[in-house]
């Protein structure tokens, strides 16, 4: 026996260096890449990635029979990032090929992903996918994987992404413009209009007059113009920009707000056709 060991010993030292090495070392990281942060307006999913690699570079051949698994280690489902009581469910990336079954806790790896790890000692491939247009509340969301083989535990990687504030105009002003009309002006009249949004965040708002608060006579306002003033939500703002009121939002609901219009006394206007360009700005928070 001890002859016997001498030798394969022996044969060992023969192996080249950076050559595949035997499945009893399949020391295996993970770590995820790629995309980390979601905007409610992006236009494209955000593909969520992980990369394994073999610390020691390519394996035994032998080691394509191992079965590598990607489990969940919280109480949501493995595709699931979670924030607080906020939950992301992601999707299944179309076309993926590198699962060969999965259930709600549990991906696992195809034979021919296996082979890559085993043959290339690197695997890359898309866990789960953020589909476009959601609102999240803006923030931080995480999970905890495991990456086990043969049932045993041999690494983790906590993936996250960050769910940027974002706002989206709805309704008729969607396009960022509403005209609204007083028709024949009288002193004292009032016009009230809503504006639609969605949110993720906490939003306030300001408001600039293009003439200073003020209904402006076609010809000019040396001609004549028309004090007014301007209520968001029945709270008086200001009309040069420098007063910020807040908005009414529930995370990733629908809201409206609304924007009052009043006039002055009016005296004794040219006639003609009057107008101003009020801004509302929103920003997230």
């Amino acid at each position: 026996m001890k002859t016997a060991a001498a030798a394969i010993s022996a044969l060992c030292l023969l192996v080249p260096a950076g050559a595949a090495h035997a499945c009893t070392e399949f020391n295996l990281v993970a770590q995820q890449i790629g995309e980390t942060g979601y905007n409610p307006n992006g236009l494209s999913p955000v593909a969520m990635q992980i990369e394994l690699f073999l610390l020691d570079g390519p394996a035994d051949q032998s080691c394509a029979s191992n079965t590598v698994e990607i489990t969940s280690q919280t109480t949501q489902g493995v595709r699931d990032l979670v924030m607080g009581g906020s939950v992301i469910a992601g999707t299944t990336p179309p076309g993926q090929s590198v699962f060969s079954s999965y259930t709600d806790k549990t991906l696992r790896l195809s034979p021919q992903a296996v082979d890559q790890l085993v043959s290339a000692g690197r695997l890359v491939f898309d866990y789960t996918w953020i589909e476009p247009g959601s609102f999240y509340p803006a923030g931080l969301y995480t999970s905890l994987l495991s990456v086990d083989v043969n049932g045993i535990e041999m690494a983790t990687v906590e993936p996250d992404v960050t769910v940027y504030p974002a706002v989206r105009l709805l309704g008729e002003a969607s396009n960022g413009y509403k005209k609204v009309d007083f028709e024949t002006l009288q002193s004292h009249e009032e016009i009230t209009t809503d504006f639609v949004y969605q949110s993720n965040a906490k939003l306030t708002v300001t408001a600039h007059s293009l003439n200073n608060g003020a209904l402006v006579h076609e010809d000019g306002v040396n001609i004549y113009s028309v004090p007014y003033s301007a209520f968001i939500n029945d709270q008086k703002i200001a009309t040069n920009g420098a007063q910020s009121l807040n908005l009414n939002t529930q995370a990733g609901q629908a809201g409206s707000s609304s924007i009052r219009l009043r006039l002055g006394d009016i005296g004794a206007p040219v006639a003609g056709q009057y107008a101003d360009v009020l801004t509302l700005s929103i920003t997230t928070d």
